[in-house]
C-alpha cells in the first residue's frame, strides 16, 4: 500500500465501486453510519451530477471511492437545511460519499480525497462544501473536521437518522 493515486473514477469502475458500498454495508460498525446507493446514482455521479473519485493501488486495484454531488436547487441540497439563500444555494458542493476498503482504512484516504476533490472545485463556481456524518461516526467526523469544516448543524435526515451536517467554504 505503498504507492496510491487518485484520480477520477471512470464508468468501467462501476462495479469495483459497487462492491465497496457492499462491502461497507457488510462491515460499518453501525448500520445507521452508511446508507448505500444504488447504482444509478452511481453512474450519474462519474460525470453528470458531480464527479467520483477513485483511490488505486500501485496495482491499480481500487481501494476507495469518494463522490462529489452538485445539487444545484435539486431539494436535497444541505444549503437549504442551513438557510442558505438562492445566491449561495447554487455554489454548494456536496461531499457526499467516501468509502475505503478495510483493507486500506487508517491510511488518510478520506482525507486525501476531501483534499482533491477541493482542488477539483478550486476553479469553478462551488464555495461551500457540505457533507453529513453520524454523531457517532468519530472516525469519519474527525476526518471532516482536520480536513476543515465544521459542525453546522444536527438534525433528522434520510427518513429520520441523526446526522450532522459539516460546512467549509472555500
Amino acid at each position: 500500500m505503498k504507492h496510491i493515486t487518485i484520480n477520477r473514477a471512470e464508468q468501467a469502475d462501476v462495479d469495483a465501486i459497487m462492491q465497496l458500498m457492499q462491502e461497507a454495508v457488510d462491515t460499518v460498525k453501525v448500520s445507521d453510519w452508511f446508507l448505500p446507493d444504488n447504482r444509478q446514482y452511481i453512474e450519474e455521479h462519474i460525470s453528470d451530477r458531480g464527479f467520483t473519485l477513485k483511490a488505486l493501488s500501485s496495482n491499480n486495484e481500487i481501494l476507495g471511492f469518494f463522490i462529489v454531488d452538485l445539487p444545484g436547487e435539486s431539494k436535497h441540497n444541505l444549503g437549504y437545511d442551513l438557510n442558505y439563500d438562492d445566491h449561495k444555494i447554487h455554489k454548494v458542493a456536496h461531499m457526499d460519499y467516501a468509502v475505503v476498503t478495510s483493507k486500506a482504512r487508517g491510511l488518510g484516504l478520506q482525507r486525501r480525497f476531501f483534499k482533491e476533490a477541493e482542488k477539483q472545485l478550486e476553479d469553478t463556481i462551488y464555495e461551500y462544501f457540505l457533507g453529513t456524518v453520524h454523531p457517532d461516526n468519530i472516525y469519519s467526523r474527525t476526518n471532516f473536521v482536520k480536513a476543515g469544516y465544521r459542525e453546522a448543524r444536527q438534525m433528522s435526515k434520510y427518513g429520520g437518522m441523526q446526522r450532522i451536517i459539516m460546512e467549509k467554504e472555500k
